[in-house]
């Protein structure tokens, strides 16, 4: 039997599986879990807004600080002396700041030994010729250094024809070559030009302004270095002592084509080749300057000094982490595997601070933008700029130098955006591990909880299936649980309802033999009689027999009527018209009506005249229960004790109180008794009785909108019927 019990219940459960998709409750619970991934969404939003805070901080933090390097620099004006370095006419002209080289060059014309400052090389093209077409196709570029005693120079010149001075001639401009401008220690300028017969070894010759005029061959040794073709033109590398060279300096290519001719066709430089034209100025680094403001200098911060005409005095500090420098943070972690994976993921969702990126200013000579220009105005500013490629933002922050009075020159700051997204990925970084450890830890909270959940629906579920069969007999029960929850109630109420169920389909399954009795009387009574008729001659016992079947009949036709009289009464409660009428009078007619029809019981009616009882409803029906009621009463009270009938009003609602004497309801009858089909009686009557008497009381004080309970007297002597009937307009 067990064993087929379970089939049923799994291929019940088999079936509900099958028919639909179900969605389990850790799952519902699961997917209510997700809606804490809001948590990182609004924090990701308040990091962002962030930002222009953290920008602002960056600003204010970065010009205290340049304030403090300008405070430092204004004790040595000296430093801001520009008389050695005369302004410059024109912003055409070319001002450069001579950086450092890190080794010595090797003069070999080639551009290996370069490689390492190719963010230094600067373009010259026809924009920048002093001779010659605008379209002309040559062009070059060149960078310089100083290392030790000399100033190192490379061009690498585009040219598609080479044209090479001719052995033992005297005309050095007859053929492609470099021309130096330099205004020595003493402010004399000297002209130099270098060109050669063939690749290879070559040196500076000095020169006139007047290349036409015939000139003597004057070679400065002190000026050498190679010439070597490449594939796209030729490179020159040379050196030049730095005892040679004051504060200016122009360099410039000549072009010659035509093998014949041999005249200029163009001409590019630098800048002016002559004192009226404006030769370009130089700027050597100043190690005092550089020495003061390196003190104060901070990592991945750049620092700039300029003197009154925009120019750079000295310099000091990068943008970019180099190998010797920590990283960001300035924090050296060790790190696990799992923190090295979690960092390798945070680096592909979040953007990274860029370690390169192309910066415009890295070999500016002179700064001439707007908070340089302001600084030297006498009004701080600051700037954010972003570089070309878009990777970074650059703050700079400049401050004037002030020196009796008077504005010496500026102290400019820079700083990338870095720190401001460093700042951000931490603190997404924090809030995302905090969001994950927090949804992690609910997550397995509510799948806990769940899982208890389900356990327990699908324990009720799999004891309401063992508790009732294919064909819907109730063969266990359920045992209600003590928990205080929904499920708990629900347990509860499960169990209530199989135990209610359980004893109706028990009344039902004895309403067979109850209905056996009720019909095998009657129907025995009408047969014997018919019987008997059909064998009796006399008049006299056909009156006799035919009275009995009669009654019998009658007794069958009383069996139907209350069958169908719970029915007849619900079509009747439907139509039935509710009025105002007062309770008392109904009440008092039907007492005076029992005391004549139940002459041996006694009936007390106890009311308060003062009271109103009115009630909106129908004083017919409320005579019906009444009848059931007192019908009940009678049959079960105990003889010589009388039945009493209480009626009471209180604020809303008017109370019926019916009491007999006699013997008391079993306790697990007290909460189905007004249901269907349901009776107690034990003993049989001459009338039938199928239970369906209280039903009817039921269903008329639902009509009225009340309530009827039935219970056991408190000295078990009887039982008491209450009834709450609202005053209340329905």
């Amino acid at each position: 039997m067990a064993r087929s019990v379970t089939h049923r219940v799994t291929h019940r459960v088999t079936q509900r599986k099958s028919t639909r998709l179900r969605i389990s409750i850790r799952i519902k619970l699961f997917l209510v879990a997700s809606s804490l991934l809001i948590i990182p969404w609004i924090g990701t939003q308040y990091i962002q807004e962030m930002e222009s805070y953290l920008r602002n901080q960056q600003e204010d933090a970065l010009l205290t600080r340049t304030q403090m390097v300008a405070a430092v620099m204004q004790t040595r004006p000296t430093l801001f002396n520009t008389q050695t370095v005369a302004p410059l006419p024109t912003t055409r002209i070319q001002h450069v700041f001579v950086r450092p080289l890190h080794s010595r060059i090797q003069l070999d014309g080639y551009l290996d030994d370069w490689r390492q400052y190719q963010q230094r090389m600067q373009l010259f093209n026809a924009n920048n010729a002093l001779k010659g077409s605008e379209t002309s196709s040559i062009s070059f570029r060149h960078q310089l250094g100083t290392y030790g005693k000399y100033l190192y120079v490379v061009f690498e010149i585009n040219d598609d024809n080479i044209i090479y001075r001719k052995p033992n001639h005297l005309s050095l401009h007859k053929s492609d070559h470099l021309r130096i401008a330099l205004e020595d220690k003493q402010g004399r300028v000297k002209h130099y030009i270098i060109t050669t017969i063939a690749p290879g070894w070559v040196n500076a010759h000095q020169v006139t302004t007047d290349l036409t005029a015939p000139q003597r061959l004057r070679v400065e040794n002190r000026i050498k270095g190679e010439w070597q073709e490449t594939a796209t033109g030729y490179n020159i590398e040379f050196r030049i002592p730095l005892k040679l060279i004051g504060s200016r300096l122009s360099f410039a290519i000549a072009d010659v084509d035509g093998q014949d001719k041999r005249e200029v066709d163009t001409i590019i430089a630098t800048a002016g080749l002559n004192e009226n034209e404006g030769l370009g100025t130089l700027m050597f680094p100043s190690q005092q300057a550089e020495d003061m403001i390196s003190r104060l200098q901070r990592p991945l911060t750049r620092t700039w000094v300029i003197d009154l005409h925009n120019r750079v005095i000295a310099r000091t500090g990068t943008l970019v982490k180099t190998e010797n420098q920590l990283d960001y943070d300035h924090e050296k972690q060790e790190y696990s595997f799992f923190s090295g994976l979690m960092t390798l993921f945070y680096k592909l969702i979040l953007k990274q601070p860029a370690t390169e990126f192309h910066d415009e200013l890295l070999n500016a000579s002179r700064l001439n933008s707007e908070e340089f220009r302001n600084a030297l105005k006498g009004d701080p500013d600051v700037r954010w700029r972003q570089t070309p490629d878009k990777e970074v933002n650059i703050l700079t922050a400049t401050y004037p130098v002030v020196s009796k009075d008077q504005i010496i020159g500026a102290i400019a700051i820079e700083q990338t955006s870095n720190s401001i997204l460093l700042a951000q990925n931490r603190a997404m970084e924090i809030m995302f591990n905090l969001s994950a450890l927090a949804f992690l830890i609910a997550a397995i909270v509510l799948l806990a909880f769940a899982t208890r959940l389900s356990l327990r629906v699908r324990r009720l579920r799999d004891a309401t299936d063992l508790a009732i069969t294919d064909d819907g007999r109730v063969v266990g029960e359920i045992k209600a649980t003590s928990d205080r929850d929904e499920i708990g109630d629900l347990s509860r109420s499960v169990a209530d309802m199989l135990d209610r169920l359980s004893q109706y389909n028990r009344y039902l399954e004895g309403m067979a033999s109850k209905l056996s009795h009720e019909l095998r009387t009657p129907i025995t009574v009408v047969r014997s009689s018919l019987e008997n008729l059909a064998h009796t001659e006399g008049n006299d016992d056909k009156t006799v027999y035919i009275g009995r079947a009669k009654q019998g009949i009658e007794r069958l036709n009383n069996i139907l009527t209350r069958m169908s009289e719970a029915t007849r009464l619900e079509q009747t409660m439907q139509s039935e018209q509710k009025v105002r009428f007062n309770l008392a009078s109904v009440i008092e007619g039907c007492i005076e009506g029992y005391r004549l029809a139940h002459t041996d019981a006694k009936f007390e009616l106890n009311l308060s005249r003062q009271q109103d009882y009115s009630l909106m409803g129908s004083p017919d029906l409320i005579a019906q229960m009444l009848d059931k009621l007192i019908n009940n009463a009678v049959d079960f009270h105990t003889p010589d004790t009388a039945i009493n009938v209480n009626l009471s009003q209180s604020e809303d609602a008017i109370n019926i109180t019916i009491t007999n004497k006699g013997p008391v309801l079993p306790e697990e009858m007290s909460a189905t008794l007004f249901e269907s089909m349901v009776s107690v009686r034990d003993k049989k009557g001459e009338q039938p009785h199928l239970g369906l008497g209280l039903y009817i009381v039921r269903l008329i004080v639902e009509y009225h909108n009340g309530v009827v309970i039935a219970k056991n007297l408190p000295d078990h002597t009887g039982v008491e019927i209450n009834i709450n009937l609202p005053t209340t307009k329905s």
